[in-house]
């Protein structure tokens, strides 16, 4: 092109025949473009809606699911009530029988401390040498079990040999040289009035966690509390013993038993007991079925199930704003196999129960499930196992992860809704999929019409510019003979 071209091209419309260029090619391109960006526009949206919907029905279905959790592994029926006393602190960690147990608490675990005599400050040198330190089970003359050693014997690994120089032989220095060692004895600083006092203290409680530590130094004596067999006296002490090592002793239901620790690991099959105070008399536990807490995990299971059912109906609903699954086949199909599967017949044989209707569960018109608690607790109470069987399963010893077998309500109702909602093979998860490919279709196409439009435009405005010079030059022409004969008329008229 020549400038003049290429000015004309800038200021299109500006010149020529005045006519509005841009406007036309806008409304021509339009024109054109309009109803393929609207079908666009509309399909999209029916997609987005379509997908939000499945997500909602999936999230709905996923909680439901999570309601059934505690139903079918069974653990929603070793729910028990606690009542202990002030002395024990009890924890359920299985399935323990309910029933009833006295316990009396005549002593209480403890670890040995030891403390040594003042020092001016935690910086005052005590020492140098060696320090043996150890862990272990001592003997005391007689019946006595505290005081001095008639014999001890070491733990294993639970002994160490310190050296004390001008780098550690303070107050503070022992402390840490012995904490360093980690061998079950922690040392520490407290502060006596004017004076620094060295505590040894066993971590582990129990009478075969005693601590012993001898010297063949003498500036070290003031630290021994040991036995040696080789030596006469065969046990010196210069330490204090604030505190023996003790096993803890009492009676449940009559029975004495000691333990090293106050917390007792598996003292009743599926309860963890922890000492807390010693009793003057015998006093009561009792473990009982936890008929409330059952009854709150199935009516958890009712709530999900209404919350469910609600957002299904509500995107089923064409009347509805929500109602993108309308029709649906899909969504049909999901409604009436989740009904007929929590409201129908389970036909367990020998079962007290064949439906849930039969513990107090009862559906209305519109599929909603209500439980009723004085039906439920009454259910429950009669035939504890059934309802246990009826949800989780029969109990089965094949090595299953929860010991149940997949019978029960619960059980079917979780492989059905995995059906729909399983993260690989799920068909929601698929149909989510499906959408998601159509919505990245239709930014395609999008393009496709941006292609289309744009093409549209540059042939339009050639067309139109072409005429609009055209009709420009033309007018000019029109213009140069009128002037012309305008010049030729006034010549004549002289």
């Amino acid at each position: 092109f020549d400038a003049w071209s290429v000015c004309m091209a800038i200021t299109l419309g500006t010149f020529g025949s005045g006519l509005d260029v841009e406007s036309i090619v806008k409304a021509l391109v339009d024109a054109d473009i309009a109803p393929k960006t609207n079908s666009l526009d509309r399909k999209e949206t029916s997609l987005k809606a379509e997908l939000s919907a499945v997500g909602t029905l999936k999230s709905a279905l996923s909680a439901l699911d999570t309601s059934l959790t505690a139903l079918s592994d069974g653990t929603a029926f070793d729910s028990i009530s606690i009542d202990a006393p002030a002395a024990v602190s009890i924890l359920q960690t299985g399935s323990p029988a309910a029933g009833q147990y006295s316990i009396e608490v005549d002593n209480l675990a403890a670890s040995q401390v030891l403390a040594t005599t003042g020092y001016a400050s935690s910086s005052t040198v005590v020492g140098s040498g060696t320090l043996t330190l150890s862990i272990g089970d001592p003997t005391y003359a007689g019946d006595a079990t505290s005081g001095s050693y008639t014999g001890f014997s070491p733990a294993s690994g639970k002994t160490a040999t310190i050296t004390l120089d001008n780098t550690n032989n303070t107050v503070s220095g022992i402390r840490d040289a012995v904490n360093a060692a980690n061998i079950g004895i922690t040392a520490s600083l407290v502060v006596d009035g004017a004076q620094t006092r060295l505590l040894f203290v066993a971590d582990d409680s129990g009478a075969d966690t005693a601590i012993s530590i001898t010297t063949n130094d003498a500036g070290l004596s003031g630290l021994r509390h040991g036995y040696s067999s080789g030596e006469s006296p065969a046990f010196v002490s210069n330490l204090t013993e604030a505190r023996s090592p003790k096993d803890a002793s009492f009676k449940l239901n009559g029975l004495a038993l000691t333990n090293s620790s106050n917390k007792i690991t598996g003292l009743v099959d599926g309860l963890d007991f922890t000492l807390k105070k010693t009793t003057t008399s015998a006093e009561s536990i009792l473990i009982a079925k936890d008929i409330a807490g059952v009854e709150e995990k199935v009516k958890s299971f009712v709530d999900a199930y209404n919350s469910y059912q609600t957002t299904l109906s509500s995107l089923m609903d064409y009347t509805d704003a929500a109602g993108a699954l309308s029709g649906d086949s899909t969504a049909r199909r999901i409604q009436s196999a989740i009904r007929n599967q929590t409201t129908g017949q389970l036909g367990l044989s020998g079962n007290a129960f064949s439906a849930i209707s039969d513990m107090g569960v009862t559906s209305d018109q519109y599929g909603k499930l209500s439980l009723k608690s004085a039906d439920f607790q009454s259910a429950l109470s009669a035939n504890p196992n059934d309802m246990r069987t009826f949800f989780s399963g029969a109990i089965t010893v094949s090595g299953l992860a929860d010991n149940t077998d997949a019978t029960g309500l619960a059980d079917l109702l979780k492989a059905s809704i995995d059906t729909y909602i399983n993260t690989s093979t799920g068909m929601l998860v698929s149909r989510e999929t499906r959408i998601d490919g159509a919505i990245d279709d239709i930014a395609d196409d999008r393009l496709d019409v941006v292609a289309r439009m744009q093409s549209l435009e540059e042939r339009y405005t050639k067309q139109f510019t072409a005429m609009d010079t055209l009709v420009g030059q033309l007018q000019g022409t029109s213009d140069f003979l009128t002037n012309q004969m305008d010049a030729i008329k006034a010549a004549a008229n002289r």
